[in-house]
């Protein structure tokens, strides 16, 4: 792990109760990517404004996740398109804890997003007939779900309780499918989550001095990219080219 494990030491502690005051379940959520170089200079500007998850005694927590999508990857193709209600569907664990959920994200009209989450007995690569309900898409016509990928990585998760606003921090994401595997260990997705963008927000003033501005990114949408799982990927080669600059993927 990089240096910056003394400096997640120095946050003041944040209990998981107390951070499910900034649920944020319908929220503006805006990311940025950096190197882990960058995110040791970026922790030192949030020390005084962040509390930071944690749960006996671990700062860093791991996940795995599994995500769905139909047959001709239409919640991928979506995104392609810049269809504005567009949705993801995942399975996660965190593995922590042992607590997993059945998650469904929709993107709603401008940046806004909406999570539901249901506590799941286990990860299984099928969806329920009870969790196709919950996905409440017309869209979909009956069509039937496919695990496409998995991913693990670890997160960080820093909390400003004055602004209601979460900081997720993730780095070691680890992309996989059933034949090929990418590694983005130079690379940090930090995603902002807010009631509506503060461009005042001290994260935002931090990443703004070290000319970090937001840039979208998807572990699923880049998972399948990166992955290779679908051809068509023209609209995210800017995204695949600014990856590249952090992360050398491809010879």
């Amino acid at each position: 792990m990089p240096d910056f494990l003394h400096i997640i030491n120095c946050f003041k502690g944040l209990s998981l109760k107390e951070l499910d005051e900034v649920a944020l379940i319908k929220r503006y959520d805006t990311k940025f990517i950096l190197s882990v170089q960058q995110l040791e200079v970026l922790l030192c500007h949030l020390l005084t404004d962040y509390h930071i998850l944690e749960i006996d005694g671990k700062r860093i927590f791991d996940y795995y996740t599994v995500y769905f999508d139909t047959v001709n990857f239409r919640f991928y193709l979506d995104h392609h398109n810049g269809y504005t209600h567009r949705m993801k569907v995942r399975k996660r664990e965190y593995l922590n804890s042992g607590l997993k959920f059945y998650e469904v994200k929709k993107k709603l009209a401008g940046e806004q997003t909406d999570k539901s989450r249901w506590q799941i007995h286990q990860i299984d690569e099928n969806i329920s007939e009870d969790e196709y309900q919950k996905m409440n898409n017309p869209r979909l016509e009956g069509a039937h779900l496919e695990k496409k990928l998995f991913n693990t990585f670890k997160r960080i998760t820093l909390a400003n309780l004055n602004l209601n606003e979460r900081v997720t921090i993730d780095l070691d994401i680890h992309l996989k499918s059933e034949t090929k595997n990418v590694f983005l260990n130079e690379l940090v997705v930090l995603e902002l989550k807010q009631t509506k963008f503060n461009v005042i927000s001290p994260v935002v003033q931090a990443l703004k001095k070290m000319r970090i501005y937001p840039n979208s990114f998807s572990k699923y949408v880049m998972g399948v990219a990166l992955l290779d799982l679908h051809p068509k990927k023209n609209f995210f080669k800017p995204q695949i080219q600014n990856i590249q600059k952090y992360q050398p993927i491809f010879n």
